[in-house]
C-alpha cells in the first residue's frame, strides 16, 4: 500500500532531522563543545529545536499513516501536515516568547484529532 501523504511527511522529517543535526554539529565544532549544552544558550536552543522535532514528528507520522490507510480524506491529511510544518516554523520564531503554546498546538492538535478519528473508525464505525 502506498501512502503518499505519510511518506512525503516522513521524507520531509528525515531531511529536517539531518539539517537540524548538522546545524548543531557545526556549532559544536565551531565552539568546541563536544557534549551537552553547558551554559551555552545558543546550543541549548538548537538542541531543543532538534529534540522537539524528534519528540513530535514520529507520532504525527504514525497517525498520518493510520489515517491514510483507513481512508481519511487526503485534504485532511495535507492540512495536518501543513499545520505541523507551520507549527514547527512558528516554534522556531516564537521560542523565547509566551506565544510558544500556539505552535505547539498547531503541531500536536491535528495529530490528536487524526488519532481520535482512527480510533473511532476502528471501533465505532
Amino acid at each position: 500500500m502506498v501512502l503518499p501523504v505519510t511518506f512525503t511527511f516522513i521524507g520531509l522529517y528525515a531531511i529536517a532531522l539531518v539539517v537540524l543535526t548538522s546545524w548543531i554539529g557545526l556549532y559544536r565544532g565551531a565552539t568546541n563543545q563536544l557534549r551537552g549544552e553547558g551554559t551555552d544558550p545558543v546550543l541549548f536552543k538548537r538542541s531543543r529545536f532538534h529534540g522537539n522535532l524528534v519528540e513530535n514528528a514520529p507520532a504525527t507520522a504514525l497517525v498520518l499513516g493510520a489515517g491514510e490507510a483507513l481512508g481519511l480524506g487526503t485534504n485532511w491529511l495535507w492540512l495536518a501536515v501543513l499545520s505541523f510544518i507551520v507549527g514547527r516554523a512558528l516554534y522556531f520564531v516564537l521560542y523565547d516568547q509566551k506565544m510558544r503554546a500556539l505552535p505547539m498546538t498547531m503541531t500536536q492538535f491535528p495529530a490528536a484529532l487524526i488519532g481520535v478519528w482512527v480510533l473511532y473508525t476502528l471501533w465505532m464505525a
